[in-house]
């Protein structure tokens, strides 16, 4: 996404404030969720002397979305290991490893 640059005498790479702006905007897309692979066509539509802004909020608000999904998956998660916590062990049926999570609460889906 930087224009590679020349090497200083020195080794070091210099450059110029707008690739610092530029790397500053992509670390903190990054830092919102937003993956390099939906930076790069909002780096395109500036390229192009467009504003991404509505771009960047349809993306915003896809991953609100799933920040929220996530939110209520790991808040039931949450009840469901707090009730597996407060369970008294009892004695295996057959073939039962474990009854606090085989007879465990009627959230926890199987992941098969």
């Amino acid at each position: 996404m930087l224009q590679p640059t020349v090497r200083g005498t020195n080794g070091y790479r210099s450059y110029s404030d707008n690739a610092v702006k530029l790397l500053l905007f992509v670390k903190r897309a990054q830092s919102l969720g937003i993956t390099l692979k939906e930076i790069k066509p909002l780096l395109n539509l500036t390229a192009q002397g467009q504003q991404p802004c509505s771009h960047v909020k349809q993306l915003v608000r896809n991953h609100l979305k799933e920040v929220e999904d996530k939110i209520r998956e790991l808040q039931a998660l949450r009840a469901d290991l707090r009730v597996l916590l407060r369970r008294k062990p009892s004695p295996p049926h057959a073939n039962e490893v474990c009854p606090i999570i085989e007879r465990g609460t009627a959230n926890v889906a199987p992941v098969i």
